[in-house]
């Protein structure tokens, strides 16, 4: 089953764009956002608004506690499992968003990773950064080399499914490799002059920060959703709570913040250029953009 992805950097106006599509073609929208996905990070993801997703239908948006990191595996789990059950109810779809690894996870099968387990997660969190290396170096060399060793999350988890399952990740990764995909992507990538890209990207930082940004993460860090939480690792989100610690002022995590973001579009742009296949189309507007993706849209979708 072929299913459009429309993909590309931040702050180009991708879902935008989708909402559109979306109700003129009367389809729902799987979300591949890495920080959409995230329940209570609202203004900083430039999440859709309660008004819009009464009108379109959105799937894999709040899913997740920011105490902990929602792994791609996890995510494609999921989302493949909302696309199936859209697929059985005859509910047409298309896929929205920019996190190249939550893409890839869809499309090329990853292993069927056992749940995060608590207690296990507690336990091995509290251990040092070095005990933790040393320990998936025993349980799972190749995983171990393909890290590195100040990447806790990863380290972290790669140790939970070596416990969970007796095997190394890296032989499930392997393993899942063989396996041929369910759905086969169509993608159209969205795209601005670098320049406009970079205005855009600044702007809508900015709009954010008038909507109460700091607020949110002043809420965030009040009930426990700190350092130690994805918060810490969400543009935006990262550098407010620096400044609101007292690490910096707040129009030098402003700066940073627009800085990481610029550059984060910039590297979804590399992986964009190596899809194989993918039309790309310059936002000019979204209505004038959503009629030049509609064609591409209709060719994708299953008959009504």
């Amino acid at each position: 089953m072929k299913v459009l992805v429309l993909t590309g950097p931040t702050g180009v106006g991708k879902t935008t764009v989708a909402e559109l599509l979306a109700e003129r073609f009367d389809i729902d929208l799987v979300s591949a956002d890495s920080r959409q996905v995230y329940c209570w990070l609202d203004i900083g993801t430039d999440k859709p608004s309660r008004e819009v997703r009464a009108r379109v239908r959105f799937h894999m948006v709040d899913k997740v506690e920011p105490d902990r990191m929602c792994s791609a595996a996890e995510y494609a789990r999921d989302a493949l499992a909302v696309m199936r059950r859209l697929r059985v109810e005859g509910r047409r779809f298309m896929i929205v968003g920019g996190s190249g690894m939550y893409i890839r996870a869809i499309f090329e099968p990853l292993f069927d990773a056992p749940r995060a387990d608590p207690k296990m997660r507690r336990e091995l969190e509290s251990l040092g950064t070095e005990q933790l290396y040393s320990m998936l170096q025993g349980a799972d060399p190749d995983r171990a080399a393909q890290l590195h060793p100040n990447d806790r999350q990863r380290v972290v988890r790669a140790i939970e499914v070596f416990r969970a399952t007796g095997k190394p990740m890296s032989a499930l990764m392997r393993e899942a490799s063989d396996r041929r995909p369910e759905f086969e992507p169509v993608y159209a990538v969205l795209n601005a002059e670098r320049g406009e890209l970079a205005r855009r990207i600044d702007e809508r930082f900015d709009r954010m920060m008038k909507s109460g940004l700091l607020d949110e993460v002043r809420m965030l860090r009040e009930h426990g959703f700190g350092r130690e939480s994805y918060v810490a690792n969400a543009y935006g989100y990262a550098e407010l709570l620096a400044h609101l610690e007292g690490a910096t002022t707040l129009a030098a995590a402003v700066a940073e913040a627009k800085a990481k973001s610029r550059a984060y579009a910039r590297r979804q742009l590399t992986w964009c250029r190596k899809l194989e296949g993918a039309r790309w189309f310059e936002n000019a507007g979204t209505g004038e953009t959503a009629d030049r993706l509609a064609p591409l849209l209709a060719e994708a979708l299953p008959d009504a």
